[in-house]
């Protein structure tokens, strides 16, 4: 392969710039988490749901699961006194399939 083609094969930096913010903040043992029980939930759940799938204190719970709203990895709904998240972008879903498959 030549060193044109190589080149013309690789990621765009546009594209990388854009996403290495994602990747960055999903980047965290919690997240991460957060993002495996909300895939594996199959839709949306309250704080209170992933509170307890996450085995970490509501506070903590709650930081992150801004972090995520706020890079648009999550989106978030209220419905009375209870917030439901889900995951708003699909492409973390290939990140979570990457550390699934990774071997030790």
């Amino acid at each position: 392969m030549t060193q044109t083609e190589t080149k013309e094969t690789l990621i765009d930096l546009e594209t990388l710039q854009r996403v290495a913010p994602i990747i960055r903040n999903a980047a965290h043992p919690l997240r991460l988490r957060i993002l495996d029980y909300l895939q594996h939930a199959g839709g949306e759940r309250n704080v209170s749901q992933i509170v307890e799938a996450a085995e970490a204190e509501q506070a903590v719970v709650s930081q992150q699961l801004r972090i995520l709203k706020d890079q648009g990895i999550l989106s978030a709904r209220r419905e009375g006194t209870n917030v439901y998240y889900r995951i708003a972008d699909p492409s973390v879903l290939l990140l979570l399939d990457c550390i699934r498959h990774h071997k030790k």
